[in-house]
């Protein structure tokens, strides 16, 4: 712990006092110009209270020089959060504000907010000593299950060795709060997350999981020994699971749930809001994804690569040259010769050939060959479609074209496998 925070000294702790020595979950929400804020935090108090202490950290952010209404908001939220802990706190659930106004717009974003409240978190548990300390992300635009609380602790109880989780979320799909356009966009989008995840799984890459930042949790110690939350403007959760995951210890809860909002938003360069935005820029279109096609090149690569562990090096070149043209190339962009032969050097039997293989071809290499595949050999399909094509694989009972029904399916799925 000395060690993370001598690394990171532009750390300043900013909350002051002990925390309750029975402190064993800290959940962080970044707030920047957000009008639900209130909704989120009663959403948290509601919650089913676990037998330790909670800590819900608001990390009130906007970057420099931005307009007076955004100011305005900040201030506001600040007073919420104020009210919060008047209306809901008590000596097992407090609610805290961190007021980081006017960041350097070279780094103010969602990752900064996340790492400051991370940090924070991860500060005040070093002054205590408990079973377990549990960071939980969170957003200001969120609302959970009333157990939300309750099931984080229990794995934590049940598994005290788990370093992160990520926690099911659902989209809301229908109501009135949003147009009918939103709905109907935001099902496409997360059939989209789903299918990425579950054609991840198929093709049997071991680090295929959810990694949505309103939705995930690790510990405070493995937060400071992989290093802390990125400064990523979007995209910084699942680059912060990514460093995790690789390493084992990590689970999946699905007796709970949080719903992440599905409201458009030109706040991040990518994600959840800037998706919704382009749908609707576009509405008449369909949302599209990875051409399956790209996936099934994959399979068979996956089950019979961590097999060179003992081969020479015209072996290597002959099973890169035995693969689809657009693997074969990206394969060859990437050095994949002298990849698996720096792999072969490091290892000493299949076991640690295999792991040491997916540390190389991580789910960062996954993510870059889908996009240099689906730019170069395939076009990309509306995601109805190509989620049905991966259905009938998985044996998913559904030939829809509506994205609500086949969404539906894949979320029963993902419930039935991972009770399985």
């Amino acid at each position: 712990m000395n060690n993370y925070f001598e690394r990171n000294a532009q750390f300043k702790q900013t909350l002051t006092g002990t925390p309750n020595s029975n402190l064993g979950i800290s959940v962080v929400i970044p707030s920047y110009n957000e009008p639900n804020l209130w909704q989120s935090l009663q959403s948290l108090a509601e919650c089913e209270k676990p037998q330790c202490s909670v800590e819900i950290i608001v990390v009130v952010n906007f970057p420099e020089n931005s307009p007076v209404e955004v100011t305005r908001n900040a201030e506001e939220c600040v007073e919420l959060v104020e009210k919060a802990n008047s209306e809901f706190g008590s000596a097992n659930v407090s609610f805290f504000s961190i007021t980081a106004f006017n960041l350097p717009k070279k780094h103010a974003g969602v990752g900064l907010a996340r790492k400051i409240g991370m940090d924070e978190a991860a500060w005040r548990f070093q002054k205590i000593e408990n079973q377990y300390k549990i960071i939980a992300c969170f957003d200001a635009d969120a609302t959970c299950t009333r157990n939300y609380l309750v099931e984080l602790e229990k794995l934590w109880r049940k598994f005290p060795k788990t370093e992160a989780c990520s926690i099911r979320y659902e989209h809301p799909v229908e109501g009135s709060e949003f147009d009918e356009q939103i709905y109907t966009g935001i099902a496409q989008y997360e059939l989209h997350l789903r299918y990425y995840v579950l054609a991840g799984q198929f093709v049997g890459h071991p680090f295929s999981f959810h990694t949505i930042g309103s939705s995930m949790a690790c510990s405070a110690d493995a937060y400071m020994r992989y290093g802390g939350m990125n400064k990523h403007k979007a995209g910084e959760d699942f680059y912060f699971l990514q460093k995790i995951i690789p390493h084992g210890n990590f689970k999946q809860i699905n007796s709970c749930c949080v719903f992440p909002s599905p409201r458009p938003s030109y706040r991040v360069p990518f994600g959840t809001g800037r998706a919704m935005t382009k749908y609707l820029e576009n509405s008449n279109d369909d949302f599209l994804t990875y051409n399956f096609d790209s996936w099934l090149n994959l399979k068979h690569f996956f089950e019979n690569a961590p097999g060179l562990y003992n081969a020479d090096k015209p072996t290597i070149e002959n099973f890169m040259l035995a693969q689809h043209e657009s693997l074969q190339e990206f394969l060859k962009t990437n050095n994949f010769i002298q990849a698996i032969e720096q792999v072969q050097a490091n290892t000493s039997n299949n076991e640690s050939f295999r792991k040491r293989f997916f540390q190389w071809f991580d789910a960062f290499m996954l993510l870059k060959y889908m996009n240099f595949a689906n730019e170069k050999y395939y076009e990309r399909n509306p995601v109805v479609g190509e989620a049905n094509r991966l259905a009938e694989f998985l044996g998913i009972d559904n030939s829809s074209s509506d994205a609500l029904i086949i969404l539906t399916a894949y979320r029963n799925f993902e419930l039935q496998y991972a009770m399985g």
